[in-house]
């Protein structure tokens, strides 16, 4: 049964972002300690079943409703005082109306003491739903499930599902096949019509010269590159950001004093100091951790480091490169 909201609402439910309307969906969490690498035995419908947690010291059940609620302990104070109106209003309320119950969290409740929350693997929850909300809330709030990517140990560290957004995820991973066809594209065009300035693209972000390879074979290669599934995405976002990057003219002239500077080094004209970064030939200016680095501060004209690889680009005039 359907319960409607007069508005459709975001807020944060521990370290989840809850979108009412939308749905939400358990899934394993990775355990690499584990024989099966996942908190729950990896297939359908395994899952925990538990129950709100009773604070013996406060007398009362840690519901998530009331600003003292021990699971709300992680949430900063000005949070905890925006946030637990809208639990009272937009999950407790409706669900005292759908199941006509009192969801005080005093000792004497026997809702509490009954009720009991469900979390296994592939599980849904409709987010319209007055029931649905209230148990992924309890859900979420109690620990038992949080983020894929969750860095904060309140929430991570007794979890044993992840939640998602079916949507959100098919969505990035749209997003994702997006950025990935567009380097795959960019690359294949540059390839065929500029394989100079592919070549400087892909030196500038840290890959080796291509000048050697064939057009067809670098194709493929960097296809196969892309399409690699753990760093694929990461390449194609950081080939796409250079390429953007190209086409503006500071970015043309931040990798015109790239390609001098890495020519330079060569030369043995500047040199890289371990752990330090790159000086030039004598060691007496710093300029600049990475090559990247060293075309960034370039471009501020009255720093010393362009003046020093100025200095050093017209007594070698064969490291410039217009681009």
């Amino acid at each position: 049964m359907a319960f409607k909201k007069k508005e459709v609402s975001e807020f944060k439910v521990g370290g989840v972002t809850i979108k009412v309307g939308q749905k939400y969906i358990l899934d394993h969490l990775s355990d690499p300690s584990s024989k099966v690498g996942t908190k729950k035995f990896p297939f359908n419908g395994s899952g925990v079943t538990d129950c709100v947690y009773f604070d013996s010291q406060k007398n009362v059940y840690d519901t998530g409703f009331y600003e003292g609620s021990y699971c709300l302990q992680a949430y900063t104070k000005a949070e905890r005082e925006e946030l637990v109106p809208i639990y009272v209003n937009q999950i407790m309320k409706p669900y005292e109306e759908f199941r006509n119950e009192d969801l005080n969290h005093a000792e004497k409740n026997k809702f509490w003491e009954k009720f009991r929350y469900e979390a296994k693997v592939n599980k849904e929850f409709d987010t319209n739903k007055a029931d649905d909300l209230f148990e992924l809330f309890q859900i979420i709030l109690q620990g038992l499930a949080c983020e894929k990517n969750e860095k904060n140990p309140f929430y991570r560290q007794n979890a044993q599902f992840t939640i998602s957004n079916p949507q959100t995820t098919k969505n990035k991973n749209k997003e994702n096949s997006k950025t990935k066809s567009e380097a795959i594209q960019k690359l294949n065009i540059l390839a065929d019509a500029d394989k100079e300035k592919l070549d400087l693209v892909l030196n500038y972000i840290g890959r080796e010269a291509t000048n050697k390879v064939d057009k067809e074979d670098l194709k493929t290669i960097y296809f196969e590159v892309i399409t690699e599934p753990k760093t694929g995405l990461d390449f194609a976002e950081r080939f796409n950001e250079a390429c953007d990057s190209y086409e503006t003219p500071t970015g043309k002239e931040k990798m015109e004093y790239f390609h001098a500077a890495n020519e330079l080094l060569k030369l043995r004209k500047i040199k890289k100091i371990t752990g330090k970064g790159f000086f030039t030939e004598h060691g007496e200016i710093f300029l600049g951790l990475t090559l990247q680095g060293v075309a960034e501060f370039c471009l501020n004209k009255a720093s010393q480091q362009a003046k020093a690889i100025e200095e050093l680009i017209e007594q070698n005039p064969q490291v410039r490169r217009e681009v």
